[in-house]
């Protein structure tokens, strides 16, 4: 089987799970950050090269439980001050991570942990206390990055000639990026119109997933490229691991819940 066909196939049962647990609901959306969770943990110890059972699955295993406590047992109300303490912890937990990888090639498993964990404990908490309109905004947030990968990428393939960041990711270019960012604008503003429904401006929503979610996916590459792999992991084929797939939601899902809280 091709690689493309690969990619198709994994690429469409990823966006199910993803629609069916946030069409679903309470409790399957926190069930399913809490897997997702759970692997992407593991994935970063293998990365990190920590190769005990506590790394690879106890820690793992702590963290989605908690995801699973949260899912089941509630959390107490946040406001705006708690999300965005939790976005500068991320990006504190970022640098740490990004210094270490760049002065020696190796990852801060526990930077790196909490830097995935804390966006996806944000959604989960968000989502669970704002039921009665998350469906709408997470579907909005989920297919903004999936429209805005898809569009970079034909936008790229047409008349993408200059790389925006060569050492980083040398396919990725000026064009596609821009090009990209405003066909989903315009993909967003209509399908917010006709569909979704939400009382805030698509295009400034739009804007502020694209922008984190740019950056995310740099972040992994850079994060591949210095540790010279080329996924992180095996259990999508065809796409790779589970920070491949979830780069683009880990750096912009704080932000997005933040701007939703400030609107």
């Amino acid at each position: 089987m091709s690689n493309l066909v690969l990619r198709l196939i994994f690429g469409a049962v990823y966006v199910a799970l993803m629609v069916g647990a946030t069409v679903w609901g309470h409790p399957a959306f926190g069930v399913l950050l809490s897997i997702i969770l759970f692997v992407s943990i593991n994935e970063l110890a293998v990365l990190a090269k920590k190769t005990s059972a506590q790394h690879l699955w106890v820690n793992p295993a702590v963290f989605g439980g908690v995801m699973l406590y949260l899912t089941f047992e509630g959390a107490r109300p946040l406001g705006l001050e708690a999300y965005a303490l939790l976005l500068l912890l991320q990006l504190l937990c970022l640098y740490l991570t990004h210094s270490q990888l760049r002065n020696k090639n190796t990852l801060n498993y526990i930077t790196g942990t909490l830097y995935l964990a804390l966006p996806l404990f944000g959604l989960a908490v968000w989502f669970i206390q704002n039921e009665q309109n998350a469906t709408q905004y997470i579907l909005f947030y989920f297919m903004t990055i999936w429209t805005y990968d898809s569009m970079a990428y034909v936008v790229g393939k047409a008349i993408g000639k200059r790389p925006i960041f060569p050492r980083i990711s040398p396919k990725k270019t000026i064009e596609g990026t821009l090009g990209g960012v405003l066909v989903t604008i315009v993909i967003m503003e209509v399908l917010n119109y006709y569909w979704l429904k939400l009382p805030e401006a698509a295009f400034a929503l739009t804007l502020v997933v694209v922008f984190f979610a740019i950056f995310g996916d740099f972040v992994e590459s850079y994060m591949k490229r210095k540790l010279g792999i080329k996924d992180s992991g095996k259990i999508l084929p065809g796409h790779g691991g589970a920070l491949d797939r979830m780069d683009s939601i880990y750096l912009s899902a704080l932000p997005y819940l933040c701007i939703l809280l400030l609107i």
